[in-house]
């Protein structure tokens, strides 16, 4: 990897200014830096695809300048980290009356040369303040541990050309693809929820017949991480429900089930990472199980602790179904006394 051009600047929003950094290209230091931060952003599993938007857009008319050496480059992603400090701005402003604030931290600028194409990087990394332990004086810098919070990987091809658009961004920053980058998804929210709840069901149905109850669980589960969060991270749901859980069937294929999950985004029918649309976790079919003739137990929706609630015992040659419920109890009670 050959590093063309670097730049750094500190944006700060509390004080609206933005402090260019001198960076050393020679140092040792900053290339292991560099070359772990590339790493973080190439192997990082949750990307979304985007494309730019039509016209000339600030940040897309920089990327040729950057990627030549020279005052022009400099220009160029000073006047980025300008518009970056302007739309972090009216985003602190929105939050405001929600007393949050935003991630502090520095624009980095990257254009490099690998596997005989060029990429470029455009990144929001972690800038710290700390205190040094010689003479107690304040002072700036990358947080070695913690690098990145957003970024934009743009790979070209052979000719010189766009190939596509990866966005890094764990909170799916509407500022920051939209209103900074000014870049449109390829694939929409409502597609890329409605497409992975139909891939990661048709994945869970093939063991619905031989393993129900763990079928029952997982499915609940997975709901559950759709319904309780507003951003999917496909690595966190991954994680979260599937590679975490414990079947309650001995024989239950779950590395193969789990294979088959972590293959689904190479279909490219969904991004790893994008804000749900709820309404489509509405559309889910509810689950209905048998009983007895007549009698069914129906899930419509996402159950808290489902595991918890409903129990399963053999005795004396019967298998009863045993379901936590107060309400459910009261309601019985009365109908099977007037019975």
């Amino acid at each position: 990897m050959e590093i063309k051009n670097i730049f750094l600047h500190h944006i700060d929003v509390a004080n609206s200014l933005i402090t260019e950094i001198k960076v050393i290209e020679d140092s040792a230091n900053l290339n292991t830096y560099i070359e772990s931060l590339v790493k973080d952003i190439l192997d990082n599993p949750n990307r979304r695809f985007y494309n730019w938007k039509d016209g000339d857009t600030e940040v897309k008319n920089s990327l040729d300048p950057l990627k030549e050496i020279g005052n022009e480059s400099e220009k160029y992603a000073l006047n980025n980290a300008k518009r970056l400090l302007e739309k972090e701005s009216k985003a602190q402003e929105q939050v405001n009356k929600m007393n949050v604030e935003m991630q502090k931290g520095s624009l980095l600028h990257l254009s490099i040369e690998s596997d005989g194409t060029h990429k470029t990087i455009i990144c929001k990394v972690e800038h710290d303040e700390v205190m040094n332990e010689v003479n107690f004086e304040y002072i700036r810098g990358l947080n070695t541990r913690k690098k990145l919070f957003k970024a934009i990987l743009i790979y070209y091809n052979s000719n010189g050309q766009i190939e596509h658009n990866y966005v890094h961004d764990k909170n799916s920053s509407k500022y920051w693809w939209d209103d900074f980058l000014e870049l449109e998804p390829i694939i929409t929210d409502d597609d890329n929820t409605e497409n992975s709840l139909n891939e990661i069901d048709k994945c869970l149905t093939r063991y619905r017949k031989k393993y129900y109850v763990d079928y029952l669980i997982l499915r609940n589960s997975f709901l559950g991480h759709f319904r309780n969060r507003d951003t999917l991270n496909f690595s966190d749901l991954v994680n979260d429900v599937f590679k975490n859980y414990t079947p309650l069937n001995k024989q239950f294929p779950k590395d193969r089930l789990l294979a088959s999950i972590n293959k689904l985004p190479e279909k490219n029918l969904f991004d790893t990472t994008f804000n749900i649309a709820k309404n489509k976790i509405n559309k889910r079919k509810k689950t209905s199980i048998r009983l007895a003739s007549n009698l069914f137990l129906n899930i419509d929706d996402f159950v808290e602790n489902l595991k918890n609630l409903i129990d399963l015992e053999q005795k004396n040659g019967n298998k009863y179904v045993r379901i936590k419920s107060e309400d459910g109890y009261d309601k019985l009670e009365d109908l099977l006394n007037k019975l």
